[in-house]
């Protein structure tokens, strides 16, 4: 507490010895549209500058003089302006887009000179615009974000449905995935083939493997931070796409009327729907009673009280259907709403504060005939964001905030559907609040050196009203080393907590740490640390997420995890901006990792630390990114060397084994043509050494069955997996609005193994019988798809 007291007192010293200076601040926006730009580059002076944040705010200290301010982001024109200060100025920036580099591919925000990744003293975060996501070769006709971020070292995916992502070895829950600061528990649509975000409703993004601000907090991986587009502040407008599997529309325009014939506000409402489902029944009979369908709709709004204060309003609703017959249905969706109110207290201090609700739920029925039953289950969220941002001079910056969210989890109802034999059935539901206070630094030390580093205090009190069983020797489960299982303790009791009363207290102390040091213009070293703790656990026994995985809090019998990570990263710009270079190599430690048991049964579990254990992890590797950011052919190849690793008591004979994320070896070659105004063409290519997997060892019958035999956990491997995928862009002429989009995904019709498994079947005049005989088939989700979309704006 002395030393942070000391560091506060150092600022505030400072702040006093620069009382001749002034400050310049105010808004950087699209020129066309009137929305705000996030992570604009504002140069003043050699090293001298700031970062837009995400509402488009800057603010700089400087001592009186001449200054040539210049602004630059991708995919606009630089903007240079002489400016004389000599007291405090609050002055407005607009930007216009540069077409000539909107057919340039990048993946970072840069400065006048391109070297903003050389230059920023973040490490392991990765930027990309909705203007970027939609040149990349599409699968099934769709710009995709999460297909768009697995293309990038250390982003990476178990297969090609899988509805998450992996970032450094972590699994699909240790990604925290916001979406205007809503949480979205799960980010997917049919399955993974698409994902929720709808690139029409998308401003950008920002993806942190490493080097997390204390500011973001709940996951070990990574952090996933999406932005919803404000809406054109200027004119109404908007655009239509369709396609062979899902069309969509956006419309935006200006709420009411303010100054320089711009409204007071601006609204944005999206929608997307897929109709897979009504061409099921040209499929034959087989598919007459077959539904798989998504829709979603993004909302947001924003309106302009006075000079300095706003409030924002954005949404977003999403459901998937799957229906087979007579057999089983099942819903699943998110729903989220952020309200947010921005205020400029004054040219140094801007203040944000946020209220969240996030709800993610799924149903399940069973439709066989005697035992028809609907399930189901959902986790709901409340959540509350202050945040104050200082600018307290042009080499010092502080963040600091609380964030508090109030859980409600519902593990699952059982209701008989159409007067069948089953019996109602609601398990407990549980209660949770997290809270954090932190602090954040940025603070430039000299031009040569960088710094920013900050703390986050958490805690999680897991709440009643809820039932604790109390087990026979204190905890649910005893490994028996002699046998290599684990036994489940006899239940001797019970005990109750009331509502509101604390079950179990967790604190975590969660250190971050970033540090830059400028070689010269061109080459930099960076440094990070940080250590994180996540106390929500996804439950699956699946080598991705699926709708029906539980999410569980950490409680008695489920500790939280933790995991520290420090990573080393060289950075290099070429030829003033035109090639990048930069390589990062990452060790990360995790602790109290959960995994299932073996023999597990994980669905319909009320008691699901029964089904659990929990264990440590590590994950290390190495990533490299070359970027060519100018000419007709642009583009990156990125390569990633990286292990992850599992050693859990009772798993694997107590020996570390891979993870189901782990890979060896991943490629990604990115490149985009501009032929003329006209065509544009884009190709992708993915190759990655094979996914774990656990293959029987041996088979026994039992009672008349034959029984396959386990042994080594995710001790095989499946074949190795690549495809490339093309796409070709007609543009509009000149005067029109319309643009076709030709894609070809999986070019060569590559029938890559999601998973491969064994059976006792055997063919025999057209029957089939048991044989004994075990049979290997492996499942693929999806040959050569070619796909066409026609996009128009208005």
């Amino acid at each position: 507490m002395k030393i942070f007291v000391n560091i506060v007192l150092g600022f505030f010293l400072i702040t006093l010895q620069a009382q001749e200076k002034y400050t310049l601040s105010g808004y950087v926006k699209d020129a066309a549209s009137g929305e705000s730009l996030w992570a604009v580059t504002i140069i003043t002076g050699s090293n001298q500058g700031t970062v837009t944040n995400d509402y488009g705010f800057y603010s700089i200290t400087l001592p009186e003089g001449t200054y040539n301010v210049q602004l630059s982001l991708m995919g606009y024109k630089t903007s240079a302006q002489e400016i004389y200060i000599d007291k405090d100025t609050k002055l407005d920036f607009e930007l216009e887009e540069d077409i000539a580099q909107l057919s340039e591919v990048t993946i970072t925000s840069s400065g006048a000179k391109r070297t903003a990744s050389v230059k920023s003293t973040e490490m392991s975060v990765i930027q990309l615009s909705s203007k970027t996501i939609k040149k990349l070769p599409v699968v099934l006709g769709e710009p995709d974000i999460l297909r768009s971020i697995q293309l990038l070292p250390g982003v990476s995916s178990v297969n090609d449905a899988s509805s998450g992502f992996n970032v450094r070895g972590g699994s699909a829950d240790q990604n925290l995935v916001l979406l205007d600061d809503a949480t979205i528990y799960n980010a997917s649509h049919l399955f993974g083939f698409f994902s929720v975000f709808n690139t029409d409703a998308v401003k950008d993004l920002k993806l942190y493997k490493g080097g997390i601000p204390s500011i973001y907090g709940g996951r070990l991986s990574s952090v996933l931070d999406v932005k919803q587009k404000e809406g054109n502040i200027k004119k109404f407008g908007g655009t239509l796409g369709l396609g062979l599997i899902a069309s969509k529309a956006m419309i935006e325009g200006p709420i009411g009327k303010g100054s320089n014939d711009e409204g007071k506000g601006s609204f944005m409402l999206a929608g997307r729907r897929s109709y897979i489902d009504l061409f099921a029944p040209l499929g034959g009979d087989d598919f007459q009673d077959t539904k798989l369908s998504f829709y979603d709709i993004n909302l947001k709004t924003n309106y302009t009280i006075n000079e300095n204060n706003r409030l924002f309003l954005s949404g977003y609703f999403g459901r998937d259907v799957f229906e087979l017959g007579s057999l089983l249905g099942t819903v699943w969706g998110n729903a989220s709403g952020t309200l947010r109110w921005t205020s400029e207290l004054n040219d140094k201090l801007f203040l944000q504060t946020s209220a969240i609700f996030s709800n993610y739920d799924y149903n399940l029925d069973n439709l066989r005939s005697g035992t028809e039953f609907r399930w189901n289950s959902n986790i709901l969220n409340y959540n509350l964001k202050p945040r104050l941002t200082w600018y307290i001079n042009d080499k010092n910056t502080i963040r600091t905030g609380l964030d508090v969210t109030y859980y409600n989890f519902q593990p699952g109802e059982i209701k008989p559907l159409e007067g069948s034999s089953v019996n109602p059935e609601k398990f407990r539901e549980k209660f949770a609040l997290e809270s954090a206070a932190y602090v954040d630094f940025e603070q430039r030390i000299s031009d040569k050196l960088s710094l920013q580093y900050g703390i986050r205090l958490s805690n999680f009190n897991r709440i009643g009203k809820d039932v604790i069983l109390q087990y026979e020797t204190g905890n649910p489960l005893t490994y028996n080393a002699v046998q290599d299982i684990y036994e489940e303790n006899d239940v001797v009791g019970e005990t109750e907590f009331g509502s509101g009363k604390s079950i179990e207290n967790f604190y975590g102390f969660e250190p971050r740490f970033s540090a830059r040091y400028l070689i010269n213009d061109q080459n930099s070293l960076k440094l990070s640390y940080n250590r994180n703790y996540q106390y929500l656990h996804l439950i699956s026994n699946t080598t991705s997420a699926t709708p029906l995985d539980v999410w569980a809090p950490s409680g008695p019998f489920l500790k939280p995890q933790y995991s520290d990570q420090i990573a080393l990263g060289y950075f290099r710009s070429f030829a003033d901006g035109a090639y990048d270079f930069n390589i990062e190599t990452y060790y990360k430690s995790l602790q109290d990792v959960t995994d299932f048991i073996d023999g597990a049964d994980l669905l319909f579990t009320e008691n699901i630390e029964t089904q659990v254990a929990q264990g440590d992890g590590r994950a290390y590797g190495l990533e490299l990114q070359v970027n060519k950011n100018k000419g007709k052919l642009t583009g990156w190849l990125s390569y990633t060397l990286a292990r992850t690793e599992r050693n859990v008591l009772g798993i694997n004979n107590n020996e570390y084994y891979p993870a189901n994320n782990d890979q060896l070896h991943e490629l990604n070659l990115v490149g985009i043509y501009k032929l003329n105004d006209r065509w544009d063409f884009g190709a992708n290519f993915v190759f990655g050494s094979g996914k774990p997997v656990t293959y029987p060892t041996g088979q026994y019958e039992q009672n008349g069955l034959v029984v396959a035999d386990y042994q080594n956990r995710n001790g095989d491997r499946l074949p190795a997996y690549h495809r490339l995928d093309v796409s070709a862009t007609l543009n509009p002429k000149k005067g029109k609005r319309g643009s076709w989009i030709f894609s070809i995904a999986n070019l060569y019709n590559r029938q890559n193994a999601a998973s491969i498994f064994f059976r006792e079947i055997s063919e025999v005049n057209d029957m089939d019988v048991a044989t004994g005989e075990t049979q290997a088939t492996k499942l693929s989700y999806f040959g050569i798809v070619p796909s066409i979309t026609y996009q128009f704006r208005f």
